[in-house]
């Protein structure tokens, strides 16, 4: 029987999942929903979805459709109501990066899903791309020896950035960072245990505060990690659209170098090599739908809510040592809500 599926959202992430519901064998797209109705018109009427599947309160969809599981794809300010709107009625919920937007509120929603056995994924898709999927397996592997630390760099001009998103105060932080920190966190295999961030806006820059930010992240074993990003600096400006990303992980018998989509690999005594990442076999989108089904199944899943409290206690950790000028221990943040 197929998984029947509710997106809540119907800007151009929310659209992305639709497309993915309805090409996946095993889903069924029953609602969408959208407090706009022109915007739930016009994504409708763009993926020929019939009006009768159309609704802008999550609520009266539930009510008029069974469904086994909600994708919540709204604005980052507006994850909560209908995480626990679904959550409530023991639906699996699968919820957008970033999962909320404090610490306090993603504690409450895991401990309600936990409550009423609904199964909560947070849909951290970066940890999924080929290239840190690689890196993850050269570490595990042994390929750098141990590791000792990680360089890490983003640069991206605000354009076509989400409106809710420009809005936002440390935009960087919400709309990349999240995605990088989370995704450091899948390669390492290991836990944040102290933090210092300092965000800014460079002063000719038109966007709220935090729309830049650098930032030391101590992980367990020792392994250290720098960490830059802003949305106030293309790059390579006809390449990639403006963006570039770089990652260096250190080890002791080898360097990985990861560019974009290339990684070269520099082990002592040994001329560069190029690593291949393979074949794109699934989408990152796909690969989370199957968590979403595996955790129906009753299994545990990499990209739970439970894990995903990680990552969000390192973003809170970074908010707060920003504006402490502190170091944080993300761990300690969690002892707080326990």
């Amino acid at each position: 029987m197929a998984i029947r599926i509710v997106v809540v959202g119907m800007g151009p992430r929310g659209q992305d999942w639709l497309r993915e519901v309805e090409t996946a064998p095993g889903y069924e797209l029953v609602a969408c929903v959208d407090i706009d109705q022109a915007v739930l018109e016009q994504a409708s009427s763009k993926l020929s979805i019939p009006s009768r599947r159309c609704f802008t309160e999550l609520d009266e969809a539930l009510n008029q459709h069974v469904c086994d599981a909600v994708i919540v794809a709204t604005s980052a300010a507006s994850h909560v109501e209908p995480c626990e709107l679904a959550l409530v009625r023991g639906l699996a919920v699968m919820v957008e990066k970033p999962f909320t937007l404090c610490l306090r509120e993603a504690v409450m929603l895991v401990s309600l899903a936990e409550e009423k056995g609904a199964r909560l994924i947070v849909a951290q898709n970066y940890r999924y791309l080929r290239s840190f999927r690689t890196a993850r397996r050269l570490i595990e592997a042994g390929a750098l020896g141990p590791l000792g630390m990680v360089v890490c760099q983003y640069y991206r001009v605000p354009l076509a950035m989400a409106a809710s998103l420009a809005r936002l105060e440390n935009s960087v932080l919400w709309g990349t960072a999240i995605h990088h920190l989370d995704a450091l966190r899948y390669v390492l295999q290991k836990r944040v245990t102290g933090v210092l961030a300092e965000t800014f806006t460079l002063p000719w820059g038109h966007l709220p505060a935090g729309a830049s930010m650098q930032t030391m992240l101590s992980f367990e074993n020792e392994v250290r990690v720098l960490y830059s990003a802003t949305y106030q600096s293309s790059g390579h400006e006809f390449f990639e659209r403006g963006q570039e990303f770089y990652v260096r992980f250190v080890g002791e018998r080898a360097t990985l170098h990861v560019f974009q989509r290339w990684l070269l690999l520099c082990e002592t005594g040994k001329l560069p090599r190029p690593v291949r990442r393979g074949p794109r076999k699934v989408t990152e989108e796909r690969i989370l739908l199957n968590q979403l089904e595996r955790a129906l199944n009753g299994e545990e899943t990499d990209a739970s809510g439970r894990d995903n409290l990680q990552t969000m206690a390192v973003v809170e950790a970074c908010l707060r040592s920003a504006n402490e000028r502190i170091w944080v221990n993300p761990q300690e943040l969690l002892d707080e809500y326990r």
